[in-house]
């Protein structure tokens, strides 16, 4: 398979850099390793993206993936396990096959970043979550546990108070690093309590089943029966390990015309090392990306 442009992830920057490309009637193809919209999926609500009022994390997901569709982007499933690069060729190895391409877009977002205490990962899907929009449902009316400190932390938790009966928040310090609007929401919340200075010690489960949590503050350790925790913690950018990119920190260093420090490989949104990580700065990467994309291949 041949193409003028691969771009790996269906975020909302890949899927903008994919429209772009193919309104410029350029050969793109789009590969995704799981649900398309990424991270974004796991937002209740969006309220500052500009024109839209409001709307759910995965309706926006969902009504961009169909506006690239109906543009005719072609959109692949499954996972990248390498690139190789021959002059001014580039190779996107998948299981499924090879695919040669003139330009690549990385575009493979963050990935949440996990507490690291016993059983955590055991209880994953069996009541420790990431994702308050895709599991919170499932703990309606039971006692669930948020731990985090920053505006995603709390947006859930106000959400997750909605519907479940008691939602406790663990707060790594003595204060949140969020805006002070969504701290006024929650602390205006009656099923809402704060645990400050506290930290999750280990998950404890019975029959396979989280049943509570063991948390540390200056006053000792304490068990905290729940039904549910969901952990926002920041996250972590997915770079691929066998390529020579120059990184600022853990984040993949472009220029303004989101190049890459390899020839003819570009990156866009949570990937890059930027001040703002946000929906509109994601998008902003992605049109970005590709309308350098087009002039190069117009140059060519």
């Amino acid at each position: 398979m041949k193409k003028d442009v691969v771009i790996i992830g269906a975020g909302i920057a890949g899927m903008t850099a994919a429209l772009y490309l193919k309104r410029a009637n350029k050969d793109v193809l789009l590969i995704e390793k799981g649900m398309p919209g990424g991270a974004i999926n796991t937002t209740s609500s969006v309220k500052n993206y500009p024109g839209i009022k409001m709307i759910s994390g995965p309706d926006f997901s969902n009504m961009m993936f169909d506006q690239i569709k109906d543009n005719g982007v072609e959109v692949k499933f499954g996972t990248v396990v390498g690139m190789e690069f021959k002059d001014d060729k580039k190779i996107v190895k998948m299981s499924s096959g090879d695919i040669e391409c003139k330009f690549i877009v990385i575009a493979t977002g963050k990935e949440v970043r996990k507490l690291g205490v016993p059983n955590e990962t055991e209880l994953t899907g069996r009541g420790v979550s990431y994702c308050a929009l895709c599991d919170g449902p499932l703990f309606k009316g039971k006692n669930v546990a948020v731990v985090g400190t920053g505006d995603s932390a709390l947006e859930e938790a106000l959400y997750l108070s909605s519907i479940c009966n008691k939602v406790t928040i663990l707060a790594k310090y003595d204060y949140f690093k969020c805006q002070e609007h969504i701290l006024n929401d929650v602390k205006n919340t009656k099923n809402i309590d704060i645990l400050y200075s506290s930290m999750v010690q280990k998950f404890n489960e019975k029959d396979g089943k989280l049943v509570s949590l063991d948390y540390k503050n200056k006053d000792g350790v304490f068990n905290l029966e729940v039904d549910g925790t969901f952990i926002y913690i920041g996250s972590t950018p997915n770079i691929f390990a066998n390529l020579d990119l120059e990184l600022d920190g853990n984040y993949i260093k472009v220029d303004e015309s989101m190049k890459t420090s390899i020839d003819g490989v570009y990156a866009a949104g949570d990937i890059v090392k930027k001040s703002l990580y946000q929906l509109v700065t994601a998008s902003s990467d992605g049109a970005i990306a590709a309308t350098s994309i087009i002039k190069e291949l117009n140059r060519k």
